[in-house]
């Protein structure tokens, strides 16, 4: 297996209380392993987030959740790779995974918080920052323009076939 191809990466988006019915937010999320989407997925939040930084930091832990089943799994296979990146459009969310101080106002996400966190130090998980224009999930939480779907279709790599050609 080629350097390259041992890298694993996550893309971790969330929108934030755009269901006008019940005012729960979306989770969405890519699982590369080297230049193959190997993972992803999109799904309704259970609780309503208080916050876009909640709803975000809720996608990462579930992205998180499903990367162990993956590691899991190149461990089961014996398929070495490097300590996963997880990258996330939300400064703040980013900054609570490295922060080890726990405030009042974050109290009750501390499950999800500490799932993160604990494998964020344990250097199991390395989670950065990524523009939002760069953010590979957010087809899956909400809709985009044609011109940005287009662009974001081109960097997953999907591409649209029919009979006689693929674009």
């Amino acid at each position: 297996i080629l350097e390259y191809d041992r890298i694993v990466q996550c893309n971790s988006d969330a929108d934030w209380a755009t269901d006008q019915d019940d005012r729960r937010s979306t989770s969405g999320s890519c699982i590369y392993f080297g230049s193959n989407l190997v993972s992803w997925g999109s799904k309704k939040q259970p609780l309503v987030a208080r916050s876009s930084t909640e709803a975000e930091y809720r996608s990462m832990a579930n992205t998180t959740a499903e990367l162990l089943w993956i590691q899991s799994l190149l461990k089961e296979l014996h398929v070495p790779y490097h300590p996963p990146t997880l990258l996330c459009d939300n400064l703040s969310a980013v900054s609570l995974a490295h922060n080890p101080i726990l405030h009042s106002r974050t109290k009750h996400m501390e499950l999800d918080i500490h799932f993160v966190r604990e494998k964020v130090l344990s250097k199991q998980l390395q989670v950065l920052h990524v523009p939002a224009s760069d953010q590979l999930a957010d087809p899956l939480t909400k809709p985009l323009s044609p011109s940005n779907y287009a662009d974001i279709q081109a960097k997953l790599k999907v591409f649209s076939c029919n009979k006689t050609t693929c674009v």
